[in-house]
């Protein structure tokens, strides 16, 4: 059976060579160089060593990932005819080594012979220590997650197009005219350049290839106006911590709580006034409540943070079986309707009564009111439309007025009443939460209005009757609808 032997050329001159590399050079019967643009391809025709390139496969290819996969095609048939040795400039960070590896079949022999690594000599230049920078190719950057405080190295940073998805991406969270080391290479001698220039530049070089290199130094967070996840956890760690916020350092979960509920209707109300600014400082706000309950538990020994992701990345791959499974769920009613039968399986639920009494009590009660109306509507016991349930809201409120005249506990009656009316929002589609929200949000702003128009009649609403106040509450309402 014939090997393919992957040898590491390095970025420079033969005296970078390993002697296992150089000998394996001089003794292989088909010595194919992924580019004849690299200083070894002159050495090697001065030690009369016979070689071919795959550059004819860069002008046949429209984009990189067609390459890799025609390069690994074409080693592979050469295969056929016996021992191939293959040459690239690191194998550590070659993708169509990747590519390779991934379409060989599975008997096939492949050795990889490392050598000299290009991410060496560039930290050479930088005066870095390669374990505590980490090392990517500039074309896998792009899936990776970045971390802003951990210095980078991004390799083969080959064309201009491949500079500037890596700078979009730099900038997410680095300043803009951070210093960055930009390092190139001599294709004739292979001798490595340093140049220092602004992130912003990194894609206005006139020259990009194989041999072109980033360095990126880390920048820790107060150097930064753009933030993170992590950010965000060290942020309420930092709070938290023994010479934290006086008040930071106070708060239990049970204190949390009023401001998790404030946070999130300051949500729905950005929403509903469709105020994307807001949107996102209030969604900032409660993720905020969410990292800091987190933080508290951390430190009381209950959970932590990755404990949360976890818990809900795992509920939601094991709740969308039609996506990570094999179950089909074509509409968003099927969706439901398999959401809930996975629910009832993982909690033992036998019953529609066991599922109504597995509403949450933590909920608003509007909202398990409307939940557990809901899980009767799915065996019939329904109202037939909104217009029904809301005479059943009249009846509800017929005996809360009988409840009154006869000068009796009326919070049984009343509770009917707002299970009515939690009916009839249910079967508009609304949320007796949301709805109610905006009710009184409508109602502050009307009350305003009407103080404004007592002021500017020379009036003062304390010196007013009720009926008086009705006349400047109605101005209001005309003007405002």
């Amino acid at each position: 059976m014939a090997t393919l032997t992957i040898v590491s050329l390095g970025s420079g001159s033969e005296e970078f060579l390993t002697r296992g590399t150089d000998r394996l050079l001089h003794e292989a019967k088909q010595l194919v160089l992924r580019t004849e643009r690299h200083p070894m391809a002159e050495y090697l025709r001065s030690e009369g060593i016979q070689f071919e390139t795959l550059d004819s496969l860069y002008e046949d290819c429209d984009d990189f990932d067609m390459f890799n996969n025609a390069a690994a095609v074409q080693l592979l048939t050469l295969l056929k005819q016996g021992d191939v040795c293959y040459a690239v400039s690191d194998a550590a960070f070659d993708y169509t080594v990747f590519t390779l590896q991934r379409l060989k079949p599975r008997e096939t022999d492949v050795r990889i012979l490392p050598g000299v690594s290009i991410a060496e000599r560039c930290l050479a230049l930088v005066d870095r220590d390669s374990c505590a920078v980490r090392i990517l190719t500039a074309s896998e950057f792009g899936s990776y997650r970045l971390t802003p405080q951990e210095p980078l190295l991004l390799c083969e940073m080959h064309s201009r197009e491949c500079a500037g998805d890596c700078k979009l991406k730099l900038m997410q969270l680095m300043p803009e005219e951070m210093t960055v080391s930009l390092i190139t290479g001599d294709e004739k001698t292979g001798a490595l350049r340093r140049e220092d220039i602004s992130l912003t530049e990194l894609d206005r070089q006139p020259h990009y290839d194989h041999l072109t290199a980033v360095y990126v130094p880390g920048v820790d967070m107060m150097s930064r106006t753009r933030f993170d996840m992590d950010d965000l956890v060290r942020v309420m760690m930092r709070l938290r911590a023994p010479d934290g916020c006086p008040w930071d350092k106070e708060q239990t979960y049970e204190s949390l709580l009023p401001s998790l509920l404030e946070e999130s209707y300051e949500y729905i109300q950005a929403v509903r006034d469709e105020d994307i600014d807001h949107m996102y400082d209030e969604l900032g706000d409660v993720l905020l409540q969410v990292v800091f309950h987190a933080e508290v538990a951390r430190q009381h020994g209950d959970f932590d943070i990755l404990d949360v992701t976890t818990a809900i990345c795992k509920k939601m791959i094991e709740r969308h079986t039609h996506i990570f499974g094999n179950v089909v769920a074509n509409t968003a009613d099927e969706v439901l309707v398999n959401w809930e039968a996975i629910k009832r399986k993982q909690r033992g639920i036998t019953s529609i009564g066991q599922a109504m009494e597995d509403v949450s009590t933590g909920l608003s009660p509007l909202l398990r009111a409307s939940k557990v109306q809901n899980k009767a509507a799915k065996v019939g016991f329904d109202f037939a439309d909104a217009k029904e349930a809301l005479s059943k809201v009249y009846e509800e409120a017929d005996e809360v007025a009988q409840c009154i005249d006869q000068k009796m506990d009326t919070e049984e009656e009343l509770g009917d009443l707002l299970f009515s009316v939690v009916n009839v929002l249910r079967l508009c589609g609304k949320n007796g939460d949301i709805a109610l929200y905006g009710a009184i949000s409508k109602f502050i702003s009307r009350f305003k209005g009407m103080e404004k128009h007592i002021k500017n009649a020379g009036k003062r609403i304390e010196d007013l009757t009720l009926s008086e106040m009705d006349v400047y509450w109605n101005t209001e309402k005309q003007v405002n609808q």
